[in-house]
């Protein structure tokens, strides 16, 4: 649930709502609004930081519950089985299908490698733990994938087939059944390429995993936010490229290869990493369906 608002003197913010049975850890979403707090004093401003609430609140018949970790206070306060954060309203709006043109995916990728930098340079600054750390290893996002990739090889492809087979829906049921004829095509392909690149070491940092085009926002072709954040994680940057510029480009590999290479121009890929970026790009093709 997200409400945007006001305050008394001008400010516009959005106050978002989480189920508790869907929420992050604590702990982890203190890390990530400390990351965000220190980006923001190093000059990143496309990112919205999570406001902390009053230490004091009324003290009458509010339900309201403040939530702390290792004493500090939370961006969260719990209310009726629901977290509730406030940050800044970030301008601008997103962009999608034929309103995308080139120099929105030159500034979005720019966003995206000035976010990753200063997010490199916040967590030595920090510190590292399990969520939000620079180091060499493997890539998580390819070790997810992979795992999925793995229960279709090993029947769950079958059990699909048979049950959507079956399914009343016409249209749904034709669409399941095409989906379900490339997969069989293009998995085993899949499947050994994810196994191949899962057991290469990877620079892994910081990153968005979740950016796509209605999280990245516009004012004319500058982008003025990036939001949505609480997916944000340790992974290679390629994660971040192949969902952003897949979700910007569709089936248009043309323009998604001219998109990459905007990128590589900030931030060149070796070899290992451009073969990352093509299997997690063609993984998000083929299991985005299955998901």
């Amino acid at each position: 649930v997200v409400i945007r608002g006001a305050t008394n003197d001008g400010r516009e913010l959005a106050i978002r709502g989480t189920p508790k049975s869907s929420a992050l850890p604590s702990a982890r979403m203190w890390r990530l609004h400390t990351l965000l707090r220190e980006m923001s004093r190093n000059g990143c401003q496309l990112a919205p930081v999570p406001l902390l609430p009053a230490a004091i609140l009324p003290a009458t018949e509010n339900p309201s519950v403040l939530r702390f970790h290792s004493g500090r206070l939370l961006p969260w306060i719990e209310l009726r089985e629901m977290y509730w954060q406030v940050e800044p309203w970030m301008p601008g709006t997103s962009v999608a299908g034929e309103t995308v043109t080139a120099d929105h995916a030159s500034a979005a990728l720019k966003a995206l490698n000035q976010f990753h930098q200063l997010a490199a340079e916040a967590v030595n600054t920090v510190g590292f733990d399990e969520w939000f750390h620079i180091a060499t290893g493997p890539s998580a996002a390819v070790q997810r994938r992979l795992q999925i990739a793995t229960e279709l090889t090993q029947g769950k492809l079958d059990a699909f087939c048979h049950h959507f087979s079956n399914d009343p829906d016409l249209r749904f049921r034709s669409l399941a059944v095409r989906v379900i004829a490339l997969l069989k095509s293009r998995l085993p392909w899949l499947h050994r390429e994810l196994t191949t690149i899962a057991s290469i070491a990877f620079l892994v940092q910081p990153v968005l995993r979740d950016v796509w085009r209605a999280h990245v926002l516009f004012t004319g072709t500058r982008v003025t936010g990036l939001i949505d954040l609480s997916a944000s994680a340790t992974d290679h940057v390629a994660v971040d490229i192949a969902r952003l510029t897949r979700s910007y480009f569709g089936a248009d590999v043309c323009k998604i290869r001219d998109a990459v290479e905007v990128f590589q121009s900030l931030r060149p890929f070796d070899v290992n990493e451009r073969r990352l970026l093509s299997v997690l790009d063609a993984a998000t093709v083929l299991l985005s369906p299955v998901t």
